[in-house]
């Protein structure tokens, strides 16, 4: 945990003004109203589209639209109402659903292998778009220095995690990598080899480089290099949990390529992603103001001005440090701790 201690600092979880990124908390709602008409539409609800798909990946689609259904729209919504209200993390929380929605959607149009013009066609296009111009936006939109403070060996340690994150998506491969020339690709994708190749693509050609360059961005210490980490974990916290959904529905439907051993080690590492993430975002997330001091309610503040308490990591204890100078924000974080008067911190 880190404790860091920031001078004339304002709250952390406010933006302003508040109507600054009003239109992008709009387009986030419509990503998220686009999500849910698509899920309900498709296999998952009332199977209205009809996709030129083997059953296999037929499946996997019904296990995708379940999470975009019951997970990421609501991430989106979630993030344009706290964009709209001019909330700081706000982007943060937006990356994560919006790359995910165009990581999909390029599959929803290429992968299907079309010989015609179909009627979802133009939704599908819009998702897709939105969700690549949702994810530029807020990642523009992400205020570096909102974001919790790490000591050097926290960002480092963290900078390993996403190699050992990126290693992992690449092991998924290395089949295909290291095969000979006429090695048929994996069984559930032989009937739709579109939809393998624009995953193989997106992972290999997008993901892990975005991953290596977020990781050495931490290693070396770069000021976008938490920045990066925030939104590659909001990736992680997401498409794991929906490929995971996807094995789960094939081995619920007896599909003929299931694995109930692959279905497990897929859950358990995305619930771990998961679990990485929501520990990194939950101070900005959850974050609250305390409450203020005032000259009459502290004699440790004295006759200066105020001391701002902000909490950010759900910690309900600080060390008692005497605050000289005035006004001073305290601001909890992952990993270290700041003392204002002696000028030194520790790893805790």
């Amino acid at each position: 945990m880190d404790v860091t201690t920031n001078r004339h600092s304002a709250p952390a979880q406010r933006i302003a003004p508040a109507s600054k990124h009003r239109w992008l908390g709009i387009a986030l709602i419509a990503l998220g109203l686009g999500l849910i008409a698509n899920s309900l539409l498709g296999p998952f609800v009332a199977d209205a589209i009809r996709y030129p798909l083997s059953e296999s990946v037929l499946n996997q689609t019904t296990g995708l639209e379940a999470v975009s259904l019951l997970l990421v729209a609501p991430l989106c919504i979630l993030a344009g109402v706290l964009a709209i209200r001019g909330r700081a993390v706000a982007p943060l929380v937006a990356f994560g659903p919006a790359a995910y929605s165009a990581y999909m959607f390029l599959q929803y149009v290429v992968g299907p292998e079309y010989r015609y013009y179909p009627r979802v066609l133009p939704m599908h296009l819009a998702l897709f778009t939105l969700g690549g111009g949702i994810a530029v936006a807020a990642w523009s939109a992400i205020d570096s220095e909102q974001l919790p403070r790490m000591t050097r060996r926290s960002e480092r340690r963290h900078g390993v995690l996403l190699l050992v994150l990126g290693a992992f998506i690449v092991s998924r491969y290395l089949p295909a990598l290291f095969a000979g020339r006429d090695d048929p690709l994996p069984a559930e994708f032989r009937a739709d080899v579109s939809m393998y190749w624009s995953i193989f693509l997106l992972d290999l050609g997008v993901v892990v480089p975005a991953t290596i360059a977020a990781a050495l961005a931490l290693i070396r210490g770069t000021d976008w290099g938490r920045k990066a980490l925030f939104v590659v974990f909001g990736w992680f916290a997401l498409v794991p949990l929906s490929v995971a959904a996807m094995a789960i529905v094939m081995v619920a439907k007896d599909d003929p390529n299931a694995s109930a051993g692959q279905a497990i080690v897929l859950t358990v590492v995305a619930l771990l992603f998961a679990a990485l993430a929501v520990r990194l975002y939950r101070p900005m997330v959850f974050g609250r103001e305390l409450h203020e001091i005032s000259p009459s309610t502290s004699p440790a503040v004295g006759n200066s001005g105020g001391a701002r308490l902000v909490l950010g990591s759900g910690v309900e204890h600080l060390a008692e440090d005497h605050l000289e100078d005035a006004p001073v924000a305290v601001v909890v974080n992952f990993g270290r701790h700041v003392d204002p008067n002696r000028g030194r911190e520790r790893d805790l």
